[in-house]
């Protein structure tokens, strides 16, 4: 267990946040998501694409628009984010999940993250893999 939690805090790729505002995937991500990175840690690398990480951070602008909104409709300020990809040995998609534990995120915030989040190409980063994604947004 250790050392899937030192895997997923490596994997972390983007961060936003103040430095005291820490992420763990215990305590924002979905139990269908652990139970989904738990399940399949031995049978499925978990991926550091320099590539994927460059898309990833270009969905940062788009995902400020998403919390944005979201933080006018809701109040709530401070908060992590949690988005789990599997990809399967032939390259296609087969979890997708975005998700936290910290707010109960409402539809239009999570369909605006599946808008900007699911266009991207898994597949074309790699086979058989495991991806975690914090996004962390605070007001300023």
């Amino acid at each position: 267990m250790k050392l899937l939690t030192f895997v997923l805090s490596c994997l972390l790729l983007m961060s936003c946040a103040t430095p005291d505002r820490k992420f763990s995937s215990e305590k924002t991500c979905s139990n269908e998501s652990l139970n989904y990175i738990k399940k399949n840690q031995r049978s499925k690398k978990f991926l550091f694409s320099p590539a994927l990480t460059a898309a990833l951070q270009e969905t940062q602008t788009t995902m400020q628009g998403c919390y944005e909104a979201y933080r006018a409709r809701t109040g709530k300020e401070e908060f992590n984010t949690c988005l789990v990809v599997g990809v399967n040995g032939r390259g296609r998609t087969e979890y997708f999940e975005f998700s936290s534990k910290e707010v109960q995120l409402d539809k239009e915030f999570i369909k605006c993250a599946h808008t900007v989040t699911k266009k991207l190409q898994y597949g074309k980063h790699g086979t058989n893999y495991v991806m975690l994604q914090s996004y962390q947004f605070y007001y300023q």
